[in-house]
């Protein structure tokens, strides 16, 4: 996790015992989302982005600031609950390594203590909530990684001057390739000929994490097309969960 997020966990997460005692500011699938941990979280969620609550002199701009705070705890609760679900499990050492990485960046274990005791948890619950958010991390990156299309390459090689034979059975052997890809597949064009062999550029409807390989191209024009599916994957895998969930906003009214 970046540093801003090592320290929300502190600013925001609030053990349900107190939680209950507490304004609601949101419910998903009847979980609480407090106005303690709105409250905190806003904050933090301000100072990330170099404001200050004193410096935002239209209420407009205040609530809109505060709802989308508020959608980035909904997001973050839809995805714990998703990762229980779908029995997503984060192993001991890694918490404790991440736990571990959060008391140097804090300064030291004193440090540790006071924000651990000023957020009203202690070292096992908070092991415990730390545990939850790598899991809604991982969560989030295996939808993405399910909702992002990844170019597929097919290639069947032809040397500079084969002759006319050689280059014909390398274009049927491409086709023979190109049925026994995937049901679904979109087809970016038919086989294309270069002076490396014969091409086909393909798109799956569902891709596991993998690598693409690379042959010729616009490299820059590449990586952010990449970013722009990236970023289209992230709001669709959270369009997605809000639509399946029981979402309450009760800060908004």
């Amino acid at each position: 996790m970046k540093l801003i997020s090592v320290l929300w966990l502190l600013a925001c997460w609030l053990p349900m015992a107190f939680a209950s005692t507490e304004p609601v500011a949101a419910r998903v699938n009847g979980e609480v989302i407090s106005g303690f941990r709105l409250e905190r979280f806003f904050a933090e969620y301000l100072e990330d982005r170099g404001r200050a609550v004193a410096s935002i002199r239209s209420p407009k701009a205040y609530k809109q600031l505060r709802q989308a705070a508020l959608d980035t705890l909904i997001d973050k609760e839809l995805l714990w609950q998703e990762a229980q679900k779908r029995g997503l499990k984060v192993d001991d050492q890694t918490v404790q390594q991440q736990v571990e990485q959060i008391r140097v960046a804090i300064g030291g274990r004193d440090n540790f203590l006071r924000r651990l005791q000023d957020a009203g948890f202690d070292e096992a619950s908070f092991s415990e909530y730390t545990r939850r958010e790598l899991a809604a991390q991982q969560m989030f990156a295996t939808l993405i990684r399910a909702n992002t299309l990844q170019a597929r390459h097919l290639l069947v090689r032809v040397a500079p001057g084969a002759d006319a034979a050689t280059d014909a059975a390398a274009r049927l052997r491409l086709m023979q390739m190109r049925a026994s890809v995937v049901e679904g597949a979109t087809f970016a064009s038919d086989a294309v000929r270069s002076p490396f062999g014969w091409h086909l550029i393909y798109l799956p409807n569902h891709l596991e994490a993998a690598d693409v390989p690379e042959v010729q191209g616009l490299a820059t024009v590449r990586v952010q097309r990449a970013r722009q599916q990236q970023a289209l994957a992230r709001r669709q895998v959270l369009a997605q969960l809000r639509a399946q969930n029981r979402i309450e906003r009760i800060d908004d009214d």
